[in-house]
């Protein structure tokens, strides 16, 4: 009954519906109640050798006509009810969903794909079961059992109807207890659920990873111990829910006892016929479905309510992103403004900044480059960017001279593109995943974004083209396929801002020399932001942070920090020059770039 207060204010939307059931559900209980009555009279006629052929035909009659009438009330609540409890449903994993949608990622990194699937499957349809079975057995056992009681009481006999009733208060204080220890071996079983979901999830999606370094076995047993786990857990369940039952039916045995016992009673000092006593005892007989329905209510409802349990946990969750209250819309002008004193994931601990002292700006049409060594803040610095996280007190990004947390979340991030080193690639043809940053775009817009980003001739190599079905994040695509192809879905977003965390890291060093002539070509028109590893990238940036350890440790354009080399092999000063002259006798090959040769801008066409 909790379960029902706490959806109260769901539930009184489809009041209606419910309602309707409700009243042919009060009509087929008051039905149900004319056969046994016809019985008796049947049973007292035959007695008295009183009964004639038409009473008899009508008596038949009577009770046909009461099943067929029985059968379309059932059908119109029936229908009312589940499609009510359906819809409602239906409306809960769509809010469920959209709230997924607005968690920060924070809330991601500590829960697995695998449990929330969980919570959206099977907990959605515990608390379906709940609110469309679990409220028909509720409604059915008490309007069925009371009109049958009613029946019992004034039709037949009051002090029998007393006397068969007296093993039912025992009957509701086990079913009780029954259902405390049911609530929470389901919310265990559960858990294992959603453990064994998890694990299911991540050996499918590493199962290339996990059959290269042949650890098919290792898996298998992993997964047949969270089996049996889960096994475990269910059977535990299922030891509570196979005593209600019996129980039940224990009880309703020791019922009939007594209304036999005591209708012979009454029938031998002439308080009752035999007809009543037959009539009784099938309204006692009816009384065995609201019963058994009420024990089963009462497990429907503490599964229901230990999986809304859960589900509210992830409702109350509130996203650590979120608009202001008078938070406006992003501005034209998409210069940024970028002072950090310092920032950690979790501010609540004393675990060192990942940045801090980050002060820099980002004129409109630029092109920027981040560079460091792993580890030293610079996608940290773009999810700050994209607003993923919220800046501590005393450090501000700005837009426009605005800070982000007074713009909207939807108009700033219509400002940004972003293309990450491990994309995200969806089930579906290739046109429908570079579409999904512009659904509605035509498929010549596709292809303009896909030839600047050096994929089209590839796409076009395959058997159905742009039509070619993707597998699983891409599959069947490579690595460097699958980064061209979040840089398709990038550029046609058609975003102020480009930001691209080592979105070439994949590519070869002429496919990522046309992909950086095209961009080359928007300079100007777009801000282009790029993290990258490979400096030669970067010859023709506006500007170049170096960051170490969360700081920034050089600055400038390329000319100015290949200036500022020094011969010292260890000073971190000078780290861009050092690293640029090993990566160019490398990569460079083919220029033969001697220890003393100075790459200039001016030099890169």
């Amino acid at each position: 009954m909790k379960l029902l207060w706490k959806l109260r204010f769901i539930l009184k939307d489809y009041w209606q519906q419910y309602l309707l059931a409700f009243i042919c559900l009060q009509i087929v209980s008051a039905l149900n109640l004319l056969p046994p009555w016809l019985i008796g009279h049947v049973v007292d006629g035959i007695k008295d050798k009183s009964l004639t052929n038409q009473e008899l035909f009508n008596y038949v009659a009577g009770i046909v006509v009461t099943g067929v009438a029985v059968y379309g009330f059932r059908y119109v609540w029936r229908a009312k009810l589940y499609g009510a409890s359906i819809e409602l449903i239906r409306k809960q994993r769509s809010r469920l969903f959209a709230h997924f949608t607005q968690l920060s990622p924070e809330f991601y990194q500590q829960h697995t794909t695998g449990d929330l699937m969980a919570h959206a499957t099977n907990d959605l349809n515990a608390v379906e079961e709940s609110v469309g079975v679990g409220i028909m057995t509720l409604v059915d056992s008490l309007i069925a059992g009371l009109t049958v009681l009613f029946a019992m009481v004034f039709l037949v006999s009051g002090k029998l109807t007393l006397l068969a009733m007296l093993p039912f208060p025992l009957l509701v204080w086990v079913t009780k207890r029954y259902g405390v220890a049911l609530y929470s071996r389901f919310g265990r079983s559960q858990a294992a659920f959603s453990n064994l979901n998890e694990e299911t999830r991540e050996s499918i999606t590493g199962i290339r990873a996990v059959k290269a370094h042949q650890l098919t076995d290792r898996q298998t047993q992993r997964f047949e111990q969270l089996s049996m786990e889960a096994v475990e857990a269910n059977t535990s369940v299922a030891r509570v829910d196979a005593l209600f039952g019996p129980s039940i039916s224990l009880f309703f045995g020791l019922s009939f006892v007594l209304a036999l016992v005591g209708g012979a009673w009454l029938i031998s000092h002439g308080q009752l016929t035999v007809g009543l006593l037959t009539s009784f005892t099938l309204y006692l007989s009816q009384m065995l479905g609201p019963m058994l329905q009420f024990g089963w209510q009462f497990n429907v409802f503490q599964r229901g309510s230990a999986s809304w349990g859960r589900l509210e946990k992830l409702l109350s969750r509130k996203p650590k992103v979120s608009n202001a209250p008078d938070a406006q819309q992003a501005p034209d002008d998409t210069s940024l403004s970028i002072n950090i004193q310092s920032f950690s994931y979790n501010a609540a601990s004393d675990e060192k900044p990942v940045l801090q002292g980050i002060s820099t700006e980002i004129a409109a049409g630029a092109f920027i480059g981040i560079t460091g060594r792993t580890g030293s803040g610079k996608s940290t610095l773009l999810r700050l960017i994209l607003r993923e996280f919220d800046l501590p007190e005393g450090s501000f990004i700005q837009m426009g001279n605005i800070p982000l947390q007074q713009l909207t979340v939807e108009s700033l991030r219509e400002k940004l593109a972003w293309v990450p080193q491990e994309p995200m690639l969806f089930s579906g043809t290739i046109a429908d995943n570079i579409r999904f940053s512009a659904p509605d775009a035509s498929l010549e817009a596709v292809e303009k974004a896909a030839k600047l980003a050096a994929i089209d001739e590839e796409i076009m190599g395959f058997k159905d083209g742009y039509d070619t079905l993707l597998g699983e994040n891409g599959i069947n695509l490579s690595g460097g396929q699958k980064q061209r192809l979040a840089l398709a879905r990038a550029l046609l977003a058609d975003a102020e801002i480009l930001l691209l965390d080592d979105a070439f890291s994949a590519l070869d060093m002429k496919t990522e020399a046309r992909i950086l002539k095209n961009l080359m070509a928007m300079k100007g028109k777009k801000t282009i932001i790029l993290v990258t590893q490979r400096l030669p990238e970067l010859i023709t940036a506006d500007h170049i942070l170096v960051l170490d350890r969360g700081r920034i440790i050089e600055q400038g354009n390329h000319d100015r920090l290949m200036a500022s080399d020094q011969p010292e092999e260890n000073t971190t000063e000078h780290w861009y020059a050092k690293i640029f002259r090993q990566q160019a006798r490398t990569l460079l090959h083919p220029l033969e770039v001697k220890p003393d040769t100075v790459i200039k801008r001016s030099d890169v066409a």
